[in-house]
């Protein structure tokens, strides 16, 4: 009896030893990262979630629940253990032994544009004999910024072929050598004189300095996100978010001196957007990350506002795109002023294929055009 007393009172002291040494060490030298397998994707692509969770220290952990919150806007081809509200929640069950570590690559599609980042990471454990649970949170840092939708090319031949047929002083026989249009590739009857030698190293073509003429033209777009209906929807802004970029994508490639304004507000800065004029690749790659990061969630500036802040920046010959689908009287007023000070100007206007006819001023009849998005969601 004695001795059974003994081996109950041993198992007794073991099994608490074992709770309070897990109650205070249970989490010592855990860790969790969840990172995107690249920090800039395109609208579409898929990419991967890579979690890394670590123990650094010789107690093994018999239970072991790995959570993150993801953004909604990432799409898990694995559904099962993901469950959403805000946010989509993953957990992963798995045990971990002693200096252990453990790697899980998730595959994902970015579905919208925009910044993210994980808001929470979590490790929740238990002890060998599963009676309490202890939950720690990690700091982690990943972002990812996915860059706005391409639009099919047939709104944008048409946005190209406006712009051209405005700029066609480019064709003057007189041409500035002081002065740089942009670059393109090589053609016949260029002179070796005019190669641009790192730039065709950079692309592995010959490409060519492209002289300005003395009145050559730049490219503006102002690209207004003012609520359009009462609803407060948000389809058409990305609608034009989208337009602008695949618009300045055919403008950088023709080396056109470009900028682009808008009154949507960065996420990170809290300020409205604006560009200067500058052509190239380079160029493209940052405008492409400040229209990823507009939150459309937050108040705009007024479109008034970022006109006048901004008309005074632009030369009177040179060529305006307005990208809205706000129509109101107001705005149209807002373009008519604009247009007798600069007249080449241009209205682009996204709406739905179901959006009924709009009146337009007539004024602005000949420099507006509707283009139908899709359907409204």
């Amino acid at each position: 009896m004695n001795a059974l007393l003994i081996v109950i009172g041993v198992i007794v002291m073991i099994f608490i030893l074992e709770v309070v040494y897990y109650r205070h060490h249970a989490l010592d030298g855990l860790s969790l990262k969840v990172d995107f397998s690249k920090s800039v994707a395109n609208y579409g692509e898929d990419i991967e979630l890579i979690e890394v969770a670590e123990n650094r220290k010789a107690m093994p952990l018999p239970f072991i629940i790995l959570k993150f919150e993801a953004p909604r806007e990432i799409r898990f081809y694995d559904s099962s253990i993901v469950t959403s509200s805000d946010y989509h929640y993953r957990e992963d069950m798995l045990t971990m032994k002693a200096y252990s570590k453990h790697t899980r690559r998730i595959k994902v599609k970015c579905r919208k544009r925009g910044y993210f980042v994980f808001p929470r990471v979590g490790i929740t454990t238990a002890d060998l004999f599963l009676l309490d649970h202890y939950t720690k949170e990690f700091e982690n840092d990943s972002e990812l910024v996915v860059l706005p939708e391409v639009i099919p090319a047939d709104i944008i031949e048409m946005l190209m072929s406006v712009t051209m047929s405005d700029m066609q002083c480019r064709r003057s026989v007189i041409t500035d050598p002081f002065a740089l249009a942009g670059i393109r590739e090589y053609g016949p009857g260029d002179p070796m004189k005019s190669i641009n030698w790192k730039a065709s190293a950079k692309t592995g073509e010959l490409m060519v300095n492209q002289n300005a003429s003395t009145c050559t033209k730049k490219v503006h777009i102002f690209v207004n996100l003012e609520e359009y209906d009462p609803k407060a929807s948000t389809s058409l802004l990305e609608k034009s978010i989208s337009l602008a970029y695949s618009y300045l994508i055919e403008l950088a490639c023709m080396g056109i001196p470009t900028s682009i304004y808008t009154n949507g507000i960065d996420i990170l800065t809290g300020q409205p957007e604006m560009s200067t004029i500058d052509p190239g690749i380079g160029t493209l790659n940052a405008r492409a990350m400040m229209l990823a990061k507009i939150d459309l969630t937050k108040k705009v500036q007024p479109f008034e506002e970022m006109v006048r802040t901004n008309l005074p920046l632009i030369d009177m010959n040179d060529f305006i795109l307005f990208i809205s689908p706000q129509h109101t009287e107001t705005f149209q007023l807002t373009l008519v002023d604009i247009q007798r000070r600069c007249p080449s100007l241009h209205w682009l206007m996204p709406c739905y294929n179901t959006t009924p006819s709009v009146h337009v001023l007539p004024s602005l009849a000949g420099s507006y055009t509707r283009w139908g998005g899709g359907n409204e969601r």
